[in-house]
């Protein structure tokens, strides 16, 4: 094998490694897959541009930090794969990445699935789609994240990243983002607003907590109607397979035992765990 052929190889790897381990951080940070968080150069100037006769005009980062809207998102299909996207990139299926119409490119986005719940980051790298109605194109990895693939299609919420050269992640996604952080830490690392702060504060699920586990979202729903009937709060979480509730918090463990019983009774054939959050 010639010198330069071990040279690319080598470098690719590189490159798969650094992938990785930035999802990896992403994902330990605040359980989200998605590309590392870092400071990329964001265009200081909007521009209109013309796609089947409708004008579009770029976001400025010092306004599109504000962006949050619900819609429908796509993803690429697979005869994209390879080719050049607005940044310079080049679209790999495998890379948390999406185009939207008007965000600044080298921004990031974080994508909730209306449906299930299932969250996912990227960066926007490209522009589109230029299809009514949809508002992010994803790469093919972020739509399975999200669990889009099957449908096609999906009707999501996006809210807007952005990372300071400070390392600083401020934007609206960051209210969702520390109610998910893992760790102090990645609680720090999110610039938030003062009134974002205080709604945050207010918000204290430390205490004893009831989680039903192995839930369809149609019981899911269900449990949290319930739920509010007795007056209880609720968090839905979601994974691949299933979903779960967390009910809570309480006081004491007496309290929690207590709601046991009751939703025992809703549904006993779905398991409950109790335990305990500082």
């Amino acid at each position: 094998m010639k010198l330069t052929s071990v040279i690319r190889l080598s470098m690719a790897f590189l490159l798969l490694l650094a992938s990785v381990s930035g999802y990896a951080e992403t994902q330990k940070l605040y359980g989200v897959k998605g590309p590392n968080l870092i400071h990329q150069k964001m265009a200081d100037k909007t521009y209109t541009y013309v796609v089947n006769g409708v004008s579009y005009t770029t976001k400025h980062p010092s306004t599109a930090k504000h962006y949050s809207k619900t819609g429908g998102a796509s993803y690429y299909h697979q005869k994209f794969s390879g080719r050049k996207t607005s940044n310079g990139e080049y679209y790999d299926p495998n890379r948390y990445t999406a185009a939207h119409k008007t965000l600044p490119l080298n921004s990031y986005a974080l994508v909730t699935n209306l449906r299930n719940g299932r969250k996912v980051i990227v960066k926007i790298n490209d522009r589109g789609p230029f299809v009514k109605g949809r508002i992010i194109d994803l790469s093919r990895v972020a739509a399975k994240e999200l669990g889009i693939i099957h449908r096609g299609v999906g009707q999501v919420r996006v809210e807007a990243l952005h990372v300071s050269a400070k390392g600083k992640i401020l934007g609206a996604g960051t209210h969702t983002l520390a109610k998910m952080a893992k760790t102090p830490e990645a609680k720090k690392r999110l610039d938030l607003s003062p009134k974002q702060s205080a709604v945050l504060s207010e918000t204290n699920f430390s205490g004893y907590h009831v989680k039903m586990l192995n839930l369809t979202y149609k019981q899911a729903i269900q449990m949290v109607k319930q739920a509010k009937r007795l007056k209880v709060k609720t968090k839905i979480s979601s994974n691949k397979q299933s979903h779960s509730i967390s009910f809570g918090p309480f006081k004491t463990k007496s309290e929690a035992q207590q709601l046991k019983a009751k939703l025992h009774k809703l549904n006993g054939t779905k398991p409950l765990i109790i335990y305990h959050q500082k």
